[in-house]
């Protein structure tokens, strides 16, 4: 399970609307800051995931300990996106051993 720091900021982000959810929902944004793939996601859902990394140019991570279905409170849910800077620095900052940085190619 992941700790709760990283539970706490991805919540915050939920109830302020800085938390996506799906792929679909995540390339309709104009930006996200972090995305958050699950280690259970498809091949498929990688190269998605790094084509929204290039979109984005953001920092992704890998869920190493929890599936992003628990942290985001959404049934199925491979991937989210954090919209807010600060909040993304926060889960960043508090990822710990937790989350495996994500550079895109293949599922590390």
């Amino acid at each position: 399970m992941t700790n709760g720091k990283v539970n706490s900021y991805i919540g915050f982000a939920k109830k302020s609307g800085n938390l996506k959810c799906g792929i679909n929902a995540i390339a309709t944004l104009k930006k996200a800051e972090l995305l958050i793939i699950c280690n259970t996601a498809t091949a498929n859902s990688f190269s998605e995931t790094d084509k929204l990394i290039s979109k984005f140019k953001c920092r992704a991570f890998i869920s190493v300990t929890d599936k992003v279905e628990n942290l985001s409170g959404k049934e199925n849910c491979k991937l989210i996106a954090v919209t807010d800077k600060k909040l993304a620095e926060a889960i960043i900052n508090n990822s710990g051993s937790d989350f495996k940085e994500y550079f895109g190619g293949h599922k590390v």
